[in-house]
Formats: C-alpha cells, structure tokens, sequence
C-alpha cells in the first residue's frame, strides 16, 4: 500500500534528505551570488552615467557658432 505523502527510493528530495551541516554553505554562496549581481548592474549603471556626462562635456566643448553677430556701424 502506498501513502500520499510518503516518498519512495526514486523521488529526489527523499534522496538528499533533511538540509543539514552540508546544505548550511548554500544560503552564503547564494547570498554572494545575488550580491555579484547587484554589484554588476550597479556598475554597468554607473558607466552609463559616465557615458552620458562625457557625451555631454564634449558637447560643451565642441565650438560653435556665436550668439552674438557683430554689428559693423561704420
């Protein structure tokens, strides 16, 4: 006879068993992983922003034409 809830040899969390001492590293590394991440997209938005201030100083800087005509009065 078989149970609802009871887990048989071929099922895969029957096979790994209760988290134990070896399962107690998993949180960190998955901790570590997700802080790689937000490091990676933090930096990626932090050389967009980059991109654009650089964009816009060599705008400024660019010549162009006065604003100003002069005005001969002769």
């Amino acid at each position: 006879m078989s149970q609802a809830g009871a887990r048989g040899p071929g099922d895969p969390e029957a096979a790994s068993g209760p988290a134990g001492p070896a399962d107690a590293g998993e949180p960190m590394e998955h901790l570590w992983a997700a802080a790689h991440e937000f490091l990676a997209a933090f930096r990626a938005m932090i050389d967009a922003a980059d991109a654009v201030v650089l964009d816009q100083q060599r705008k400024a800087a660019a010549p162009r034409a006065p604003r100003l005509r002069r005005i001969d009065v002769e």
